[in-house]
């Protein structure tokens, strides 16, 4: 049975906050420029700034937050003086106190994501997952970084253009630990992308994406396998990954023996100006 309850949900957000947290301080160390950065409140919950997206994760897992906590994100946020707004990521087991503080506070709905999790012992392949001679997928080592995170990056845009930025920004998380990116070739193009981080038996998937022409052939679903057979390989016994409700990255979670188990709430606050 998969375990939709409140550990699950901590060590979900405990696995991205722990991430984002290195990517950040990584992204320091070899560019001073960069003007990512993060503040944690006291086993509360963290937020994290990167480029012009705030967001918040675990807030309310573990102890109330108070409206003195929000004030210090909000005066955080001022002070970087380059987002407009914070997102707050809540689950259905955060505080109900601080949904409420937020309300009063002007935050309003923006999404919902849903968290998607894999118990690998239970997992079979899927037999629709078929790799022609075509297709190959290498894991990322530095020969790769360059030409995995273009790709990456590429299948993010909307207009099939990327730029330098983009493409550091996507690459800064191969030095993340205990993490490892895929690229999927067809023929001798690179054409797909993923990634995968693992904490403590725990896996999630992320940064997965197909460049615009060159989707719908399955490729998404060949690196969810190839990612799910990698957990296994390196001893988790759960994977994660989240997406947005009903699009085509959740109905292949479904396809390839994921459960939801819970959904997220993103709330946003109004003008930080």
């Amino acid at each position: 049975m998969i375990l939709n309850n409140e550990e699950l949900a901590r060590k979900i957000e405990d696995i991205k906050i722990q991430g984002t947290m290195e990517y950040i301080i990584n992204r320091k160390k070899m560019s001073p420029s960069y003007n990512g950065d993060y503040l944690s409140l006291d086993r509360k919950g963290t937020v994290f700034q990167m480029d012009n997206y705030c967001f918040g994760v675990g807030l309310g897992l573990n102890g109330a937050v108070l409206s003195s906590d929000i004030e210090r994100v909000e005066n955080f946020i001022r002070e970087k003086d380059n987002c407009s707004n914070i997102h707050f990521e809540l689950t259905p087991f955060s505080d109900q106190t601080l949904l409420k503080i937020l309300q009063e506070s002007g935050y309003t709905l923006e999404q919902f994501l849903a968290v998607w999790v894999l118990k690998l012992e239970e997992w079979n392949p899927n037999k629709g997952n078929l790799r022609n001679d075509e297709v190959s997928i290498v894991k990322v080592g530095a020969e790769e970084s360059y030409e995995w995170a273009r790709t990456v990056a590429l299948g993010f845009s909307s207009d099939q253009n990327t730029t330098e930025d983009s493409i550091e920004s996507v690459r800064g998380f191969l030095n993340l630990s205990h993490s490892t990116a895929f690229l999927l070739k067809e023929k001798e193009e690179s054409v797909a992308g993923a990634f995968v981080a693992i904490s403590d038996q725990l896996g999630e998937m992320f940064l997965t994406s197909t460049i615009q022409t060159h989707r719908g052939r399955g490729y998404q679903n060949l690196l969810i396998e190839e990612r799910i057979n990698y957990a296994k390989s390196k001893g988790c016994t759960h994977l994660t990954v989240m997406t947005k409700p009903n699009n085509t990255s959740a109905r292949n979670m479904e396809r390839n023996g994921f459960k939801l188990a819970y959904n997220k709430v993103i709330i946003k606050s109004s003008l930080c100006k």
